[in-house]
Order: structure tokens, then sequence, then C-alpha cells
């Protein structure tokens, strides 16, 4: 598992928008983890280690989440920001082939 920095879990309620009562509230809930990136400012071949963290984050992000949230969730994103001497190959590792089951699982699909 990659080393997590950080961690903060934001729920957001909005009664109207538009100019327009809300026919209920819409709850949004985000949960972000700041991590340590172990290949920052070098080139490597293998993200590996960064594909397993993947399925670790995924779980512990959707149980944030989802646990924030209150409700069933209607629908869910995900989202990676590379810092500079990070590559998008670096977020991609993480996101793309193993923290997805774990959110839909935890949402019900997806």
């Amino acid at each position: 598992m990659v080393k997590i920095r950080k961690m903060v879990t934001v729920v957001e309620e909005i009664l109207s928008d538009g100019g327009r009562e809300a026919k209920r509230p819409v709850r949004k809930a985000a949960a972000v983890v700041v991590l340590e990136n172990p290949f920052a400012g070098r080139f490597v071949d293998d993200l590996t280690p960064l594909v397993d963290a993947g399925a670790e984050l995924g779980a512990l992000l959707a149980k944030k989440a989802t646990e924030a949230l209150g409700a069933p969730a209607e629908s869910y994103g995900k989202a990676a920001i590379v810092g500079e001497q990070g590559e998008y190959e670096h977020a991609a590792a993480l996101l793309h082939p193993t923290l997805g089951a774990p959110l839909r699982a935890a949402v019900g699909g997806g």
C-alpha cells in the first residue's frame, strides 16, 4: 500500500439550485486521500505497487464516502490529481485496473 498522507471526507447538501427549491435535498459525498507518490521525480517501468494499492484505496474511499452519504448512492465518479513530479500514468495505475471494482461493489453496481 502506498503511504496515505491525508484523508478528507466532505458532504454537500443542495437545497435549491438555479433559483428553484429542490424536491428533496440532494446529497453528495467525496472521500479524498493525499498519497505519497513513491515514483515522483523518476521513471519506472513497473507501476505494480500503484495498481495493487488501487483495490485497497477503492475499498477505503468507498467505505468513507458511503458512510458519509448516509443513503444509497445514485451515482459515483473517481478522479486523480498528480503533482509536478508525477506522471499521469501514476494516476491511471491507481484508478483504472483495480480501484473501480470496490467502488462498484459499494454502490451496488455501476
